[in-house]
């Protein structure tokens, strides 16, 4: 009994020390057809004539968008519902410096209330990590 509850607890720090990004679990992907759709939807939302969207970060509802505008810096727009039915709920830009992840957590629960917890963390690493 004593090996089995040894063997479960090194099985349990190794998978612990193996785990991977605060992103693991945030769907990351977008396919063309996706951010062709997104994009003049996105756009009108900000009053520009046209975005690229860059990036995704999807959990549950929630989804955060990377998108160039052409006339300004690169903007996440975080939705609490799909993109092409509501509006973002808030916005973030800038440069975020690799010691500011908590202070970037912090904020987005703040300014997306009820966004999940591993969104919220995986924006924040993403943009002080730049990963």
């Amino acid at each position: 009994m004593r090996k089995s509850v040894a063997a479960l607890m090194v099985l349990l720090l190794s998978s612990a020390c193996a785990s991977g990004s605060p992103c693991d679990g945030v769907d990351r992907t977008i396919t063309s057809a996706r951010k062709e759709n997104l994009a003049p939807q996105i756009a009108q939302q900000l009053g520009v004539a046209r975005v690229d969207v860059l990036q995704s970060f999807r959990s549950g509802d929630w989804s955060i968008i990377y998108v160039a505008t052409n006339q300004s810096d690169d903007v996440f727009l975080f939705y609490s519902r799909d993109p092409l039915i509501s509006r973002y709920i808030t916005m973030w830009s800038g440069a975020a410096s690799t010691n500011e992840e908590q202070n970037i957590r912090d904020w987005t629960l703040k300014n997306a209330p009820d966004i999940p917890q591993n969104l919220a963390s995986c924006f924040a690493w993403h943009v002080t990590k730049r990963a």
